[in-house]
């Protein structure tokens, strides 16, 4: 292990973006022989391009060199009804030259510190909730140092594409058209985040602004998006690629909207939500996919919907962590009222 050089603790600062390449690049192709280098353009997106802002704590050298890096992918929310934030903790990293054991808190922890303090708070401006996926190693110092508590160990739907059974497709009077992304989403889709969202006490922003950003500005990923309509009115949207997850390559539901239910005792609109899915069985039987996979918080209406027309539940190699900085948002609270999708994270 390297002595230590003198080094200082601070927020971003524009002009750190190639030294943070610098050492992600560096530290993660030594741990993952499949490791793709992160170009600049996907950084910029990452983080600066996000219409939700950015979080980013370094330990910075004299000389300009990262040694370590607390990030976050910040999310705009509604939270009972009113505009807050929370943040997902991704590509934290020390450079391994300058790693220190559990017996004393490693530059992980202390890049964490004044992260959690910095960011973390009441809102509209301070993250209500920081969370993450994180590896056991992550999850040990973190549970230890950084407050982290368990949310839920994560679920994933499948299903064999041909296996779904979807009643009355066609019969619905809903139109399903797939969106051409370069053209971006459709200016109403606030209007169905917002129906939807009157159903969960925590849901992601999904705007205009932050799916284009999400779905149709991602450098190297194209996304299919598909809208469902009812006489001219927005009543669904999903979001589908082929790619990995878990260890697979399958179909993957990335994104999940769908607004009010037309019929009493239905907990949304179920004609849209089966023509949506006619959708996903069709595209990835084209695909060849042999599953089709989806992931919803198991308190979700989506979650029992889904089994209905044969999705099953399956173990996932993930598990949700958080930590709230608002006494009533605690993990109990979270794991019955927020909603999210994979696209909430960054594993599609």
């Amino acid at each position: 292990m390297s002595e230590v050089p003198p080094y200082t603790i601070r927020e971003y600062q524009p002009g750190d973006e190639e030294a943070i390449l610098e050492t992600f690049n560096r530290v993660f192709s030594g741990v993952d022989p499949n490791f793709v280098p992160r170009t600049m353009r996907e950084w910029r997106w990452t983080y600066l391009d996000n219409p939700s802002g950015w979080r980013i704590s370094l330990a910075v050298t004299e000389d300009g060199r990262v040694i370590s890096q607390y990030a976050g992918i910040a999310q705009r929310m509604l939270l009972d009804g009113e505009p807050a934030h929370f943040s997902q903790a991704v590509d934290s990293m020390t450079d391994p030259t300058f790693r220190r054991g559990l017996k004393r808190p490693g530059f992980f922890v202390l890049t964490g510190y004044p992260y959690a303090e910095g960011y973390g708070g009441a809102p509209p401006d301070k993250d209500t909730v920081m969370w993450g996926l994180p590896v056991p190693p992550a999850w040990r110092i973190g549970k230890q140092y950084l407050k982290y508590e368990l949310v839920r160990t994560q679920l994933k739907l499948c299903v064999a594409p041909a296996a779904l059974v979807l009643p009355g497709v066609g019969s619905h009077g809903v139109v399903v058209e797939e969106l051409e992304p370069e053209r971006g989403f459709p200016e109403d889709v606030g209007e169905l985040f917002a129906a939807h969202a009157q159903r969960h006490g925590a849901m992601a922003v999904r705007d205009k602004a932050q799916l284009d950003w999400r779905y149709t500005q991602r450098p190297g990923y194209r996304y299919r998006i598909a809208s469902a309509r009812r006489g001219g009115t927005l009543v669904g949207l999903t979001i589908q690629r082929v790619g990995g997850f878990d260890g697979r390559q399958d179909s993957l539901v990335c994104d999940w909207m769908v607004g009010p239910p037309v019929a009493a005792g239905s907990p949304f609109d179920l004609g849209a939500a089966v023509e949506l899915l006619a959708w996903h069985k069709a595209r990835a039987i084209e695909d060849g996919a042999e599953q089709l996979t989806a992931l919803f918080p198991d308190t979700a209406p989506e979650w029992l919907a889904f089994q209905e027309v044969g999705f099953r539940a399956a173990d996932s190699s993930y598990f949700l962590v958080g930590r709230n900085y608002v006494k009533q948002y605690d993990m109990r609270w979270l794991r019955r009222h927020w909603y999210y999708t994979l696209g909430d994270t960054d594993l599609a």
